[in-house]
């Protein structure tokens, strides 16, 4: 039997989804990066699928929204007089975090504009522990063996690089290690809890 390549795993969509006795509590994003209680709905199963597809296609969109911020983070210290290396990577990266997070509001909110809303809320632990339940140890082990390969080949690369080569390694080097400490403590949590 063939399966179906899949480039994100099932189950990265599962952070917004808490199991309840009437159905599922949906964590919203919220349309802008604000601090706070995110609003929660109270969903039921046909929901829930409609509310995951819309969620993992707003994944899928991030790869093509990445590639401006790529663009920038190469481009604008060698032509942009003023501007160091780090600060417009910082300044992409907040753009690329707040432009994805719209547009997944943006996707998701046709879909929730007449959901009730519910009591109970959902943290940022809270989530990250439902999505390590909803992903499998086979997707979390490869998500956590990916960015660290990452960040090892990015750390190897380091003696070879020019000084502002090495400013580009090694924040890649940070990013996937950060990944790959998230992703490797989900998985702990997921063996820990069996």
């Amino acid at each position: 039997m063939l399966r179906s390549f899949r480039l994100l795993p099932l189950g990265v969509e599962g952070q917004y989804f808490k199991s309840t006795a009437d159905g599922w509590v949906f964590g919203a994003p919220r349309p802008w990066l604000t601090f706070g209680p995110r609003p929660t709905y109270l969903v039921t199963d046909t929901q829930r699928t409609a509310l995951a597809d819309r969620i993992r296609l707003s994944r899928y969109l991030r790869l093509p929204l990445a590639v401006p911020m790529v663009v920038a983070i190469f481009w604008l210290p060698h032509h942009a007089n003023g501007y160091s290396f780090l600060e417009v990577t910082m300044a992409s990266l907040l753009a690329y975090i707040a432009i994805s997070h719209f547009v997944e509001y943006l996707m998701i909110r046709p879909l929730i504009a007449t959901l009730p809303l519910a009591a109970e809320r959902m943290t940022l632990v809270g989530m990250h522990q439902q999505q390590s339940k909803a992903m499998s140890v086979k997707a979390q082990s490869a998500l956590s063996t990916f960015f660290g390969l990452v960040c090892l080949g990015c750390l190897a690369c380091l003696p070879f690089g020019n000084p502002e080569d090495r400013q580009m390694i090694i924040y890649s080097a940070s990013v996937s290690g950060i990944l790959c400490i998230i992703w490797l403590s989900m998985l702990t949590a997921k063996l820990l809890a069996r």
